[in-house]
């Protein structure tokens, strides 16, 4: 979308925030139209956050004008964004768990019926708000802890939409949703945009720019790089805005030598969510599993490691039959496991990131009880210069650094632990192309290194760019193999949905 569109709704004129020793934001413009999506993008730390979130008021001491339709305004508090038509949705949500979805979406503006809240009201502008975002199948009265993560992520729309606003900022909108979630949320978007709200959509995810935004802007090092519309610019293109580099070949050109078998299932089951896997994994060799959301793929990830133990079957490791009823049973057999959920199930976010980078290897640098601190302080070092974790301090809190960061250590407390086999769910969810790009290269020197890696992704680009083989799952099973040099993002998305041709597993 060019100048011409709709109206302008908001325009940042030479806007800049300064925190001590840091231009976070150097004197950046942004327009967006209203009945446009305008992507923002940019490596973690390019300052696409601190510029949502002055739009958002977080901050009342930034430099620079702000006019929403025409009119300058000052954004110094979250109310004052809030009655100029801004609404932010974040990555983390903000919904009360225990709390209705009623209660939720009219949070500070309940009905009343005298000195009582208007339950009917309530009830009925809830239905109204629910039905906008395509919810309208939802009970009000239903706790937020009871609905997916897909209705919730639309419940926060909803909630958003409520206030009438004329710019909506999504923060990351579809980290933790099935791409049949995200294909929903892209539809709701697109009525949105045609009833003329103007929304600015933060993302990683490079596909969804192309598939969502009329225009994008890049930014690098808090400065604006530039605002392009959608069909001026590829993939590579943007790689090469957001990090300054050129890039030929993301996951670059991987001479691959496979040597014996490192791992195998057999007939590995868990009643309800897997039955009767089989497969193995060669020295050197990335196995990608290919599923949609629900096809049993984590669970099974879980079970190999211990976490939720298989009902049947077996599991061998270099040809030796291994028993794993928990993750330390795992790790003592050589089998690692990265969780696609870092911040609930993989780090302690209270604890430093050296503690949560060793937490998985201290029994490895313990003799007679005693824990050999040297040992263990160069296993950090090492990990802090391969993943190029910043900032390069073992002592700072994991929950003070950034999403790309938090999930280079989580690859580095696992990394530590030198695995045989390691399984690796979702690796680069919600991180930047810079991180991405690194994690990628740990996980190919693993593999160069004689490891068996398996590989779980919702990412197809990352799955087809780094697996030398795909198994397809669907519905707890596997329904099929795809090998080398047959394999690309349409035909495994066509298999993961049971079309397409593929080789039968069992051949």
């Amino acid at each position: 979308m060019s100048a011409g569109g709709i109206g302008l709704a908001l325009r940042m004129k030479g806007v800049s925030k300064r925190f001590p020793g840091t231009l976070a934001v150097d004197s950046v413009d942004f327009e967006v139209y209203s009945g446009e999506v305008h992507a923002l993008i940019g490596e973690n730390g390019a300052g696409k956050s601190t510029l949502m979130k002055m739009m958002a008021g977080s901050f009342d001491d930034y430099s620079g004008d702000v006019e929403i339709n025409g009119k300058v305004v000052k954004l110094h508090s979250p109310s004052a964004a809030k009655e100029n038509g801004i609404e932010m949705i974040y990555q983390e949500l903000s919904l009360a768990l225990p709390l209705t979805i009623a209660e939720n979406v009219l949070v500070g503006i309940l009905p009343t019926k005298g000195p009582l809240i208007d339950e009917k009201a309530m009830i009925r502008m809830t239905a109204d708000r629910l039905a906008r975002v395509g919810l309208g199948h939802l009970n009000p009265n239903m706790k937020v802890k009871d609905i997916s993560q897909h209705e919730a992520q639309l419940v926060e729309i909803a909630k958003a939409l409520g206030n009438r606003p004329c710019i909506l900022v999504m923060d990351e909108p579809t980290s933790a949703l099935s791409r049949e979630e995200v294909e929903r949320l892209f539809g709701i978007i697109e009525r949105l945009k045609r009833e003329g709200l103007a929304i600015v959509y933060i993302s990683h995810h490079l596909p969804e720019i192309f598939r969502v935004a009329d225009r994008i802007t890049v930014m690098r090092d808090g400065k604006k790089v530039g605002t392009y519309d959608r069909d001026e610019v590829n993939t590579e293109k943007l790689i090469e805005l957001m990090v300054g580099r050129t890039v030929k070949e993301f996951y670059g050109d991987r001479q691959t030598k496979l040597g014996a078998e490192k791992f195998r299932v057999e007939n590995l089951s868990r009643y309800g969510f897997f039955r009767n896997v089989s497969f193995h994994v060669k020295s050197g060799e990335i196995l990608g599993i290919c599923g949609l959301a629900g096809s049993g793929r984590s669970e099974l990830a879980q079970s190999i490691a211990g976490v939720d133990p298989a009902d049947d079957g077996a599991i061998y490791v270099e040809g030796k039959k291994v028993r794993c009823r928990s993750m330390s049973q795992a790790l003592k057999h050589g089998i690692a496991y990265l969780t696609e959920n870092r911040k609930t199930q993989g780090l302690a976010l209270r604890i430093s990131m050296g503690e949560n980078a060793l937490s998985a290897m201290i029994p490895r640098h313990t003799k007679f009880g005693i824990y050999s601190r040297r040992q263990g302080n160069s296993v950090m070092e090492a990990g802090i210069q391969e993943l190029q974790i910043y900032p390069p301090d073992p002592s700072r809190m994991v929950n003070n650094l950034s999403g790309g960061n938090q999930q280079k250590v989580l690859m580095a407390k696992w990394l530590a632990t030198k695995p045989k086999v390691f399984l690796i769910d979702e690796p680069t969810r919600g991180v930047d192309i810079g991180a991405k790009m690194i994690i990628h290269q740990a996980i190919q020197r693993l593999a160069d290194a004689g490891n068996a890696i398996i590989l779980i992704s919702s990412d197809l680009p990352e799955l087809t760019g780094l697996s030398n083989r795909l198994m397809v799952m669907r519905r707890g099973t596997f329904i099929g193999e795809m090998p080398p040099g047959e394999f690309n993002e349409e035909s495994a998305l066509l298999a993961a949905n049971g079309e397409g041709m593929w080789v039968h597993a069992g051949q």
